[in-house]
Order: structure tokens, then C-alpha cells, then sequence
């Protein structure tokens, strides 16, 4: 025979799994970050295309200060139609918002990039960029490397 605990324990246990299979819905993003996916959407719009900007922003506390910071990667820009205006032989635009710690955020990088990649050294976070050769004095095919070191209110180039 079942007890009404043994029924209790056993729905709960069954809602916790429903919700554990439920994705976390993401933070709104602040006003600055919203208007500039916007303004991009605006661009493709007016390049004739389609814009679908649901891919682009992440968010992360890149900084280690607790706070949520922004990642709006363009490269996940789809612009059904046309070219993706903020791509180009140089890269795609990425821009890091950080939390300023009271109510705004702030960009502390933004480049054209090719690729990039978050990671550790030392205990610190750091960003890993991969660039057009432009920046380095190379042939645009070719390609330069940047390492950054994600501070609480910078982006340090690293040597």
C-alpha cells in the first residue's frame, strides 16, 4: 500500500523533473544591448533582408564579479536574403558588454574577428581572438592571435 507521504514524495519528485527538462528562459538584455541587436536588424532589413538576431547574444559573468555580462557574437546573425552587414573578409563584429555593477552596461571590447574563444590561465579568464591578418601587418587570408585578460572593468591585451 502506497502513503499519502510516499504520493507526495513521488509527485514532487516528478515535478522537479519536469522543470529540470524545462530550459532556463535568458535575462531581457539591457536597453544599449538591445538597441544595437536592433540596429543590425535594421541594416539587414535595409540591405533587404530578413533578420534573425535570435542567436546572437549570450549571457555570462565573464569577469568572475558576479554579475551578468553580454556577448553579442554578429557572426549568428542570419540575414535571410542578404549578406550579414556586420561580417566581413576582415571578420564578424563581437562585442563584450560588461556589468558596470550598479545598473548599466558598458562595451570593453569590440573587433572584427574571425574566431574567439573564453578559457583560463593561471586562474584568470582570459579571451582568445583570432583576427584578419590586417591587424599584424599580414596578407587579409593570413591571421593574427590576441589574448585578452577579462578584468572586472577591462579587456587587457596580454603580451
Amino acid at each position: 500500500m502506497i502513503s499519502l507521504r510516499q504520493t507526495a514524495i513521488g509527485i514532487a519528485a516528478a515535478v522537479g523533473l519536469a522543470l529540470a527538462l524545462v530550459p532556463a528562459q535568458a535575462a531581457e538584455p539591457p536597453d544599449n544591448v538591445a538597441e544595437a541587436i536592433a540596429e543590425a536588424a535594421q541594416v539587414c532589413r535595409h540591405m533587404n533582408g530578413i533578420p534573425n538576431t535570435d542567436a546572437i547574444l549570450t549571457v555570462e559573468d565573464l569577469n568572475g564579479d558576479g554579475g551578468e555580462d553580454w556577448i553579442a557574437d554578429y557572426a549568428k546573425l542570419k540575414c535571410e536574403g542578404g549578406d550579414n552587414p556586420l561580417c566581413s573578409s576582415f571578420g564578424c563584429t563581437l562585442q563584450l558588454y560588461f556589468w558596470d555593477g550598479a545598473a548599466s552596461w558598458d562595451v570593453l571590447f569590440e573587433d572584427f574577428v574571425k574566431s574567439y574563444k573564453f578559457g583560463k590561465s593561471k586562474g584568470k579568464r582570459m579571451l582568445y581572438v583570432t583576427t584578419s591578418g590586417l591587424p599584424c601587418n599580414k596578407p587579409i587570408a593570413e591571421t593574427c592571435e590576441y589574448t585578452y585578460r577579462l578584468e572586472k572593468d577591462a579587456v587587457v591585451p596580454v603580451q
